[in-house]
């Protein structure tokens, strides 16, 4: 008896552990699963969480600051011509004072074209990576009618970013002549500085004046342009 008790005691053993080995790899499986589940999960969330909004608003906030540069551009066309008018019309005995003046108003006139055109760049180029994004954010748009609102949308948007692209172009091809006569007066005084070169440049002063009008209107409409495109493109609500 005791013999035979001590042989069915390993079968009990090998099944209990049996068991338990199934019982461990069922709880495994189950483990993997529910971290299969949660990467899924997870990658799911990242994958629509992808805060394109943000490129915009970044564009905004150029466009913005764009707006403020260009409105100030009118300001510093005005002050070159006042100073240059002023020397010109009304000269002290002193002639360096007054020029040196309108120097600094035109040196002020270069700086101004160089950062319009540096953030006119950067407005671009993050345009760019904004539409780019659209397009991708739209593509993985599974409701049709969804999918072709926010394409219409994103043509809307983009036709009108590159009207004012364009509208900066033209402005600043109109401004490159103006400016150009400007340097040109400066070169000129700065050799001449005397009664009778204020007297053979005073034509020259007085069509840069009359082809100023134009140009600040378009400044004027350029920077509203700006302004208005940057407010549509934040991520805000309109006031009430």
């Amino acid at each position: 008896m005791l013999h035979y008790e001590c042989l069915r005691r390993p079968a009990v053993f090998n099944a209990t552990a049996r068991t338990r080995n199934k019982w461990n790899k069922m709880k495994t499986i189950h483990h993997i699963r529910n971290l299969l589940t949660l990467a899924t999960a997870v990658g799911f969330m990242a994958g629509c969480a992808s805060d394109n909004y943000k490129n915009g608003a970044n564009t905004a906030a150029t466009l913005t600051a764009s707006s403020g540069m260009v409105a100030n551009g009118t300001r510093l066309i005005d002050e070159s011509l006042t100073d240059l008018n002023d020397l010109i019309s009304n000269p002290d005995p002193d002639l360096r004072k007054q020029f040196n003046k309108f120097n600094h108003a035109v040196h002020e006139l270069v700086v101004f074209d160089k950062d319009v055109a540096s953030n006119a760049g950067e407005m671009r180029a993050q345009g760019v990576v904004y539409f780019a994004n659209w397009d991708k954010e739209s593509a993985q748009i599974q409701n049709e009618d969804i999918r072709n609102r926010s394409e219409a949308r994103r043509k809307e948007v983009a036709a009108r970013f590159d009207r004012i692209s364009q509208q900066y172009d033209q402005t600043e091809i109109a401004f490159k002549p103006f400016m150009s006569d400007l340097r040109d007066v400066q070169t000129f005084l700065s050799t001449d500085l005397t009664a009778g070169g204020l007297a053979a440049i005073k034509e020259t002063v007085a069509k840069a004046t009359k082809d100023a009008v134009p140009l600040k209107e378009s400044l004027a409409k350029l920077s509203e342009e700006f302004k208005s495109m940057g407010l549509s493109m934040e991520p805000i609500a309109p006031s009430r």
